[in-house]
């Protein structure tokens, strides 16, 4: 096993799973595109995958940025 999966191992957590989805749900109420919603927050589109897959967990801070984006309408 690498390092990176032992980390990961280690760091997962049972909220993992609700994050991913909470990702998602905000892509799908922007009515962006993926790409057009990763530029807007500020990352890739292949970063925000990882989020939406729950392969990653993204920060309070983007989680924050990901609400706004998808509220706003403008």
């Amino acid at each position: 096993m690498t390092t990176a999966l032992k980390f990961r191992n280690l760091t997962a957590s049972a909220d993992d799973p609700v994050v991913a989805a909470e990702v998602r749900r905000l892509v799908s109420d922007s009515a962006l595109s993926r790409q057009d919603f990763a530029d807007r927050i500020g990352t890739s589109r292949s970063r925000l995958s990882t989020y939406m897959s729950g392969k990653v967990v993204p920060s309070a801070a983007l989680m924050v940025r990901m609400r706004r984006v998808a509220h706003d309408r403008t």
